[in-house]
C-alpha cells in the first residue's frame, strides 16, 4: 500500500510541476513568420495558377504554385514590402498559356503591404473575376 501512496504522491508533485511550468510559459507568438507577409490563395482555376509579386521596382517574382480546389498560404517576403507598394499577378499554368501571352492572367492594382499585414486572394473559375483583399495587421 505505501509503494501505491508514494506513486500517487509522486505523480501529484509532477503534475503540479507541468502546471507551475505551464503558467509561467509565454503565450504563443502569432503572426507572420521570418519578417513575411502571409498570402493566402484560393485556386477555383479548373487548372493550376503560377502566383507572382511585383516588388516596388518593379521586378516580378514567383511565389509559388496552387493546384486547382487548393488553399495555399505563400509568404511574401518582408523586404519586398519595405521597398514600398507590391502589385500580384496570377497565370494559368497550363500549356496553352504562360507568362509571356499577350493575356495571360490578372494583376492587382498596388497593395500597400506592412509586416504583419495578409493578403486574401481568391482566384475564381473566370480569372477576370479574381478577388484580392488585404488585411491590414
Amino acid at each position: 500500500m505505501k509503494k501505491g501512496t508514494l506513486v500517487a504522491a509522486v505523480a501529484a508533485v509532477a503534475l503540479m510541476g507541468v502546471g507551475a511550468s505551464s503558467a509561467k510559459a509565454e503565450p504563443p507568438v502569432l503572426g507572420p513568420r521570418n519578417n513575411t507577409v502571409d498570402m493566402r490563395v484560393v485556386n477555383n482555376y479548373p487548372w493550376a495558377v503560377s502566383v507572382y509579386v511585383q516588388d516596388a521596382h518593379g521586378r516580378t517574382h514567383y511565389m509559388g504554385q496552387v493546384r486547382s480546389s487548393e488553399l495555399k498560404i505563400l509568404e511574401i517576403p518582408g523586404a519586398f514590402a519595405a521597398m514600398g507598394d507590391v502589385s500580384i499577378e496570377i497565370f494559368p499554368s497550363t500549356p496553352a498559356r504562360s507568362f509571356f501571352d499577350e493575356n495571360p492572367g490578372v494583376k492587382t492594382s498596388k497593395i500597400p503591404l506592412k509586416i504583419g499585414d495578409a493578403v486574401n486572394v481568391v482566384v475564381e473559375s473566370s480569372l477576370l473575376k479574381t478577388r484580392v483583399e488585404h488585411e491590414k495587421g
